[in-house]
């Protein structure tokens, strides 16, 4: 599910319904993509300007070649990744995002949610997404910076 913060607003925002509505499709088809091994998920990072971050190996890939390779390993970790809240704006034809999300894993043998939050930086063409930058990261409970 996909739920917008009440009451916060920010000149920036996107205001237009449809088009809002465009980016969390693309940001769910995204997940979606990466919840299924095998799945066409590297293709969703393939601006040659792409740049992705994540937490879990100190992951830094830029390019379409090593982006997509990273994006390809994530997507056959067997985790569902689930949009929570999206909150997005958009200057021109690049928009920005914070993304909650819950990541569904095993641990133990116990199905468990663990919460990741994604910086995603898109570019607009006439009607089609891309993928810029994804900055990722599990939020610590013990901060150590």
């Amino acid at each position: 599910m996909i739920d917008s913060l009440a009451g916060y607003r920010s000149p920036s925002m996107i205001s237009d319904t449809e088009l809002g509505e465009s980016l969390n499709t693309f940001i769910a088809q995204t997940l979606n993509a990466l919840s299924t091994p095998g799945s066409n998920a590297p293709a969703f990072f393939a601006d040659p300007d792409i740049a992705v971050s994540g937490s879990a190996l100190g992951e830094h890939f830029m390019g379409i070649e090593a982006a997509q390779r990273g994006i390809a390993l994530v997507a056959a970790s067997d985790i569902q990744w689930e949009p929570r809240l999206v909150v997005s704006w958009m200057r021109g034809d690049i928009a920005w995002a914070q993304i909650r999300i819950d990541g569904h894993t095993v641990e133990d043998g116990t199905s468990v949610g663990v919460p990741y939050e994604v910086t995603g930086i898109f570019h607009r063409d006439e009607d089609r997404w891309t993928w810029l930058y994804w900055g990722g990261g599990e939020p610590q409970e013990n901060s150590r910076l």
